[in-house]
């Protein structure tokens, strides 16, 4: 999970350069108390995109996983982190 803390502190780069800290809290504020509303008057058709987009992923990875993926050796893994 390392990986994931590089690339939200990246994020965070890339949105610093372009807003300020005021304006970031500010649009953190109404999306923290705007989103949940929403979500509760849409949640059938949310659900619904959510299920096409999960399916998507998936069909996605696994197109990803067959080209790319498999064609990495794990033995050279193990010796590389080892």
């Amino acid at each position: 999970m390392w990986y994931f803390g590089g690339v939200t502190l990246w994020v965070l780069s890339i949105l610093g350069s372009c807003w300020n800290f005021l304006t970031l809290l500010y649009t953190n504020f109404v999306l923290l108390h705007t989103v949940p509303y929403l979500y509760d008057r849409y949640e059938d058709k949310v659900d619904a995109y959510a299920k096409k987009a999960e399916a998507e992923i998936k069909k996605q990875y696994a197109i990803f996983n067959v080209k790319v993926l498999s064609k990495i050796s794990v033995g050279t893994l193990r010796q590389k982190f080892a």
